[in-house]
């Protein structure tokens, strides 16, 4: 492939032009394909995967098998050794950073969707959204998508967050949604329910992105009188997406505000905007004089593209 020096974008070997920004790739040198990882490296990591799950099984077992403590509340003495997610922590970021991971080293992430500790539910959550959106094979690309689904509603808030905006960015890159807007929309409507801002938001960008516009009112109300000034952004963004008006303006308002956050926060949330004028707008910031807000806002130009050649 040829890398573009200007986006990074990987082109075809033959493109005389970045697909993303038009740079004039001619005579970049061609890289070669990363080859698949050593067989014994992917082994190694998916044996370590499997005995760490396998002992997480064996002491969360025996953890529920233990007898109630006694009324004289006595400390109960255990030689039992607590057992460390570190390891699952560490398997599943290396398993993100390998660009070919057979089949079944992947099922042996499913479930880690439902573990007791939230980290791992939601790096497995993450890891398992990468694989929906470039899956070539239909079943599979179910598959994982249907275990999001499900993680959405069970397991802790944070989980459940993460699952669901893995969701939405499989939809906004054409997962196709063909019969599956009904589930979508239930998914959304228990975030929504659960009455925890960072899950509402959660339900608003997965809504929003899978274009349903049946919580546009919620969206509105909260835009207008949350006092959180982050849940209000969730709002906006949702509400920009679906290209209404009020949440744009409330993104180009935070972008040019005090807090430095939010200003991060609103030229990512301008990457899925559809009002017309957005691309002007980050145009405008990516010629700025702040280098960090100008990266950001050229980072969401190169998004904003590669959605467009994905979708074509």
């Amino acid at each position: 492939m040829k890398p573009c020096p200007g986006c990074g974008y990987g082109n075809p070997d033959a493109a005389l032009n970045c697909a993303v920004c038009g740079r004039d790739v001619s005579v970049v040198p061609v890289r070669p394909e990363r080859q698949p990882e050593k067989e014994s490296r992917l082994m190694l990591l998916a044996g370590l995967l499997l005995l760490i799950c396998g002992a997480a099984f064996i002491v969360t077992g025996k953890l529920a098998e233990k007898p109630p403590r006694s009324a004289s509340g006595e400390t109960e003495f255990s030689d039992e050794a607590s057992f460390s997610y570190e390891g699952v922590l560490f398997s599943l970021d290396e398993m993100s950073r390998l660009r070919f991971l057979p089949r079944e080293d992947k099922m042996k992430v499913l479930p880690l969707l439902n573990s007791r500790d939230e980290r791992v539910a939601c790096a497995a959550a993450k890891l398992i959204g990468g694989w929906v959106r470039p899956e070539e094979d239909p079943a599979d690309a179910k598959l994982w998508f249907d275990a999001l689904l499900q993680a959405t509603s069970a397991g802790g808030a944070a989980a459940r967050r993460q699952a669901a905006l893995e969701l939405g960015l499989a939809a906004a890159f054409g997962f196709p949604l063909f019969g599956r807007l009904e589930e979508l929309r239930e998914a959304a409507a228990g975030l929504l329910a659960s009455g925890d801002a960072e899950l509402t938001g959660a339900g608003f960008f997965l809504a929003s992105m899978s274009g349903i516009e049946d919580f546009s009112g919620e969206m509105l109300k909260t835009l207008q009188y949350d006092p959180s000034s982050r849940a209000r952004l969730y709002a906006a963004c949702s509400l920009a997406r679906l290209g209404r008006e009020e949440g744009y303006k409330h993104l180009l308002t935070a972008a040019g505000g005090p807090d430095p956050d939010l200003k991060a926060e609103a030229l990512d949330c301008l990457s899925y905007s559809s009002a017309p004028e957005t691309p002007a707008f980050l145009g405008s910031v990516a010629g700025g004089g702040d280098p960090d807000l100008a990266e950001r806002a050229k980072r969401a130009l190169i998004f904003r593209k590669q959605l467009a050649i994905i979708k074509k």
